[in-house]
């Protein structure tokens, strides 16, 4: 018996604790299930879930888990150790997982996905949905916060993986694809689930009109839902009809694929993607320091310099930079490098390092993501320690305590610590960094 919600203790007080030989180093948040942790492998940062059980549920748990550490495919979660552990008369069951970076659940809690957004969202999840149905298996558990980015990676969750019903993953898929589209926390899978379905606009409206069979159809498989979703994304074309058919068409693309969440982001995967990062590292210059005439904050970046408008070369140089000479030559033009500017006694800095986000990841950003990381400098002008302010995009965030160690700042006179407040505002375009204000300890 699961005694999940018979026990559900202070979770935020085991940090510190080792589960098995697993230390819990941070609390990331826990359910009416268990709760999960940052922990550590030799490969690097790993996350585990300890879900309060007794002997026999515990087995189940861990067999359920070691059968699910046999799967291997590149958009699920992969299992890396599983098993059991006594704290102050707990039982818990754990399972060791990859670490992800950020799930849909925290994105959608911002902005609803853009439909090409969400089109690159559900081609790796029926893939992965597909897999586990060749197995014989079902994921059973899907929802916006089981979609995790791992790297530049979006994957499902892989722990509640069993046997079960393969309808009930589809149904479930419809009911994610409304929620990353309209942020609707809630979608009933019965009569007025008809309702939403018809308000829904081409091509999701046939997507879940043919995963959930409705209008005589015969349901879609997850693997005929992948194969479509894929012989979208390559047709030339754009802007033809979606026909209504119980079977994937090829050719039938209305909208051009665009980078995928995790980043989820993601980031997103990206996003999602989302949550998603690579690990090609942008070059990056020293600041230079500004002349004597620029007081004000860094303008806003211009418009890209297709089709300038006439009245816009009358009235400003040709080239608008924030920096008086910039130092690097311009980027390749499909990838255009990040401007740098600094507002707010930018000659206190030495030197900026800018966070290494990618195209995929910035192409999740809809208007501007901020996030802002207080820095404390000792005398010598270094940044001794970096901490991200509440609020903004935790991916982004990371990215932006990770270049905030990076930077160096003008020795002080006395042997006072300072404090700085490194604003980073970033569009799909570049990523801009304000140094907003600095006191003394």
């Amino acid at each position: 018996m699961n005694v999940a919600a018979e026990m559900q203790p202070d979770w935020k007080n085991w940090e510190g604790e080792i589960a098995g030989e697993f230390p819990l180093e941070q609390f990331l948040g826990a359910g009416e299930s268990g709760a999960v942790f940052r922990t550590r492998l030799p490969s690097g940062d790993c996350a585990i879930k300890l879900v309060p059980a007794r002997d026999v549920e515990a087995r189940r748990l861990t067999d359920q888990w070691n059968r699910a550490r046999t799967l291997d495919h590149p958009h699920l979660i992969r299992i890396l150790e599983t098993g059991t552990w006594v704290k102050a008369n707990t039982s818990v069951a754990y399972v060791v997982m990859e670490y992800a970076d950020e799930n849909l659940g925290e994105v959608i809690a911002e902005r609803p996905l853009s439909a090409g957004e969400t089109l690159e969202m559900l081609q790796p999840v029926a893939e992965a949905l597909a897999f586990l149905h060749r197995q014989g298996l079902v994921h059973g558990s899907l929802k916006p916060s089981n979609i995790l980015a791992v790297k530049d990676t979006l994957k499902i969750s892989s722990d509640a993986v069993s046997s079960g019903d393969q309808a009930g993953d589809l149904q479930d898929l419809v009911a994610l694809m409304v929620q990353a589209l309209t942020q609707q926390p809630t979608f009933a899978k019965n009569g007025s689930a008809r309702t939403v379905i018809d308000g829904l606009p081409e091509p999701f409206r046939e997507i879940a009109q043919n995963c959930t069979g409705q209008g005589g159809r015969n349901p879609w498989s997850a693997a005929e839902l992948a194969s479509w979703l894929q012989t979208r994304g390559e047709a030339p074309s754009a802007g033809a009809a979606t026909p209504r058919t119980s079977q994937p068409k090829p050719g039938n693309p209305r909208l051009a694929r665009n980078a995928i969440v995790f980043a989820l982001i993601l980031v997103a995967v990206i996003t999602i993607g989302s949550l998603l990062r690579n690990r090609t590292v942008e070059p990056v210059s020293p600041v230079p320091q500004p002349s004597p005439k620029t007081s004000e904050p860094a303008p806003v970046a211009s418009p890209p310099p297709t089709q300038p408008s006439p009245e816009a070369k009358k009235e400003e140089p040709p080239a608008v930079i924030p920096d008086p000479k910039p130092v690097n030559p311009p980027a390749p033009a499909r990838e255009p490098q990040p401007r740098r500017a600094v507002s707010d006694s930018p000659d206190q800095v030495v030197s900026q390092v800018l966070p290494d986000i990618t195209a995929k990841a910035r192409r999740t950003v809809r208007g501007k993501a901020t996030v802002v990381v207080k820095v404390a400098v000792d005398p010598s002008g270094n940044v001794t320690d970096a901490s991200l302010e509440r609020g903004g995009s935790r991916y982004f965030g990371k990215l932006a305590v990770d270049a905030a160690r990076k930077w160096r700042f003008v020795a002080a006179n006395g042997d006072t610590p300072r404090e700085w407040f490194l604003r980073f505002d970033i569009t799909p375009r570049d990523t801009k960094v304000f140094v907003e204000k600095s006191v003394e300890r």
